[in-house]
């Protein structure tokens, strides 16, 4: 080049030298990932070799995702084992900090499960907004795996970054089994959240959810607790809300039933009105958009509005 009267440019050589160090990584990266490339297609047969090669079983995708991440990821029971046995790490997170652990209970695969806890994994293990395993596990309403968790020392009082619990989960997905589960491990019923003053009872009469509802009945909730949100917004429950005018409002007549014979009081308006005021509104007509127009709630349950008016006049409305 300097013959020719021509100058080096090193702008140009440092970015020829950089696509080929990238290019050359990425080569580099692909081949270290084939263990976790092969999980991610359940390819059984070219796991099997790669393992009798040596090859690196806690080699990474480019987002951090492990072969063993895959084989929990696709509930490959068979995978796993063989992954853990040559020595995979339970405790690899990806790029978004989740563990196998985190996806095993996503699945519910108790075996699998209790195969990661075997193997070391934390039965606290949680993803970076504080969701735990068990509050995962919760939210699924799949049993084998909440009993492994809580037998090896899972905190069923845990809170993730908005103070909700596994407890808090399980009632509002209506897993009855799970909320029983719990409550038997400890798990604190009357601790609302700071803001929204929602308890696992609340969310429960949201939802519909009447065995769940029972349950907490049962373990010991007042029927006439009401709550009490420091943060109240326009569409949130009012200061004063029970778990009866919530039902009504959400249109679960029959749980709202089911309350009244556990003692809710039908004619209680420390929200500013009754059970009969919420029903009037919910069964009010649409009157197109805005707050005015909004359509009555699907609700759950056989009951009308009308059995229910005779059930509400029935208890002393």
């Amino acid at each position: 080049m300097l013959r020719l009267g021509l100058r080096p440019q090193p702008r140009s050589v440092c970015r020829a030298l950089a696509v080929l160090l990238f290019a050359a990584g990425s080569l580099s990266f692909a081949a270290e990932s084939r263990l976790a490339d092969a999980a991610e297609k359940s390819e059984h047969a070219t796991i099997r070799t790669l393992l009798k090669q040596h090859a690196d079983v806690n080699a990474p995708q480019a987002d951090g995702m492990t072969a063993l991440h895959w084989a929990a990821y696709r509930d490959d029971l068979e995978t796993a084992r063989l992954l853990m046995k040559a020595g995979a790490n339970v405790k690899a997170e990806n790029r978004y900090g989740v563990m196998a652990l985190s996806m095993a209970c996503v699945n519910g695969n108790s075996e699998l499960v209790e195969l990661l806890l075997g193997a070391g994994a934390d039965p606290n293990t949680a993803l970076r907004g504080g969701e735990t395993v068990l509050m995962t596990a919760s939210r699924t309403g799949r049993i084998g795996p909440i009993k492994a968790l809580l037998a090896r020392g899972a905190d069923a009082n845990a809170k993730e970054k908005d103070h909700q619990t596994a407890l808090m989960w399980a009632a509002a997905e209506g897993h009855t089994e799970v909320v029983e589960l719990l409550l038997k491990a400890g798990a604190d019923f009357r601790t609302p959240l700071p803001d929204s003053g929602f308890t696992p009872f609340f969310f429960a009469a949201r939802e519909g959810r009447i065995d769940v509802a029972k349950a907490l009945l049962k373990a010991g909730v007042d029927v006439n607790d009401t709550m009490q949100p420091r943060k109240p917004t326009g569409k949130g429950p009012r200061k004063g809300t029970s778990a009866l005018i919530l039902a009504v409002e959400n249109g679960h007549f029959e749980l709202a039933l089911a309350l009244l014979e556990a003692g809710a009081d039908p004619n209680d308006q420390r929200s500013g009105f009754t059970a009969l005021h919420a029903l009037s509104w919910v069964r009010k007509p649409n009157r197109g958009d805005g707050d005015d127009g909004d359509p009555s709630p699907i609700g759950s349950g056989n009951l009308s509005s009308l059995q229910f008016v005779k059930e509400l006049v029935k208890h002393g409305a």
